[in-house]
C-alpha cells in the first residue's frame, strides 16, 4: 500500500511533476523554450496569446500561427470567427507563408461571440487538428477550465488570443506575451524574417523566460536570431 506523505504538498506536486512528464507535447524547435515548457509545447491543452498593445494585435497573431504550425499535419483546424475582428479576416497568403495549407482551416462565421465559444468546443469533442480563436469577453475561469478539459481529453491543442489588457485569471496551460520588433533584413535591405519579443508569462510546471524569435520562411520555423549575423549584415551595408 502506498504511504501517504505527510506534507500532503509533497505528494501534490509529485503528481504534478507526472502529469506533466506524461502530457504529449511538441518542440517548439528552440531548446531554450522547451525546457521552460518542460519538454514543449503541450498539446491537448489551452495556450493563451496577448499582444502588449492594440497595436502588436497582428503579431501575436502571427506569433499564434508559428506556434500551431508545430502541431501535426492532419485533420482540419477550426477557426471561429466573428464580424467584430479588429484587423478583418485571415489571408490564405498569409497562412502559406507560415507553411499551413488554407484548405486545412475550417473558417466558421459566428454571429456573437457566444456562438464562437460554442464551436470552440464542439470542434475539441470531434477532433480537429487545432483550434485557433479569440478569447470572448464572456469567457471567465469556469469556462476557460472547460475548454482545458475539453482539450485534455481530445488531445487538441487551443490557441486563444486575448486582448492586451484582459487580466482574468484563465486556466490556460501557456500564457505568452507578444511585442513587435522590426523584421530581419536580406543583403539587399529589404524585409526578410520577422520578428517579435515574447515573453512567456505563466507555464504549468514549468517556468518564466523571455526570448527575441523571428520566423524562418525557409525552414518554415522559429529559431533565435543570429545577432552576430545581423551585425555584421549591417557593417558590410
Amino acid at each position: 500500500m502506498l504511504a501517504i506523505p505527510k506534507d500532503r504538498h509533497v505528494l501534490i506536486n509529485g503528481l504534478r511533476r507526472k502529469v506533466v512528464r506524461t502530457t504529449a507535447c511538441v518542440s517548439t524547435n528552440i531548446g531554450e523554450i522547451d525546457i521552460c515548457l518542460r519538454g514543449g509545447l503541450a498539446l491537448g491543452a489551452l495556450h493563451e496569446i496577448a499582444a502588449t498593445d492594440f497595436r502588436a494585435i497582428p503579431s501575436a497573431w502571427g506569433f499564434l500561427l508559428a506556434l500551431m504550425a508545430r502541431v501535426e499535419r492532419k485533420n482540419a483546424v477550426v477557426w471561429p470567427l466573428v464580424s467584430s475582428e479588429p484587423f478583418g479576416m485571415p489571408y490564405a497568403c498569409g497562412l502559406k507563408s507560415f507553411g499551413l495549407n488554407p484548405g486545412d482551416f475550417l473558417m466558421v462565421r459566428c454571429r456573437c461571440e457566444h456562438d464562437a465559444a460554442w464551436a470552440m468546443e464542439e470542434a475539441l469533442r470531434v477532433g480537429a487538428r487545432a483550434v485557433i480563436g479569440a478569447r470572448t469577453r464572456d469567457m471567465d475561469l469556469t469556462a476557460s477550465r472547460r475548454l482545458q478539459l475539453a482539450a485534455q481529453r481530445s488531445g487538441t491543442p487551443i490557441f486563444l488570443l486575448r486582448t492586451h489588457d484582459d487580466c482574468r485569471p484563465s486556466a490556460a496551460v501557456s500564457r505568452w506575451r507578444v511585442a513587435v520588433l522590426p523584421a530581419a533584413r536580406d543583403r539587399f535591405g529589404l524585409f526578410s524574417n520577422p520578428r517579435w519579443h515574447i515573453a512567456l508569462e505563466y507555464a504549468r510546471g514549468g517556468r518564466c523566460g523571455e526570448w527575441v524569435v523571428e520566423w524562418n520562411h525557409e525552414t518554415l520555423c522559429l529559431r533565435l536570431p543570429s545577432i552576430l549575423a545581423d551585425r555584421a549584415e549591417r557593417q558590410a551595408a
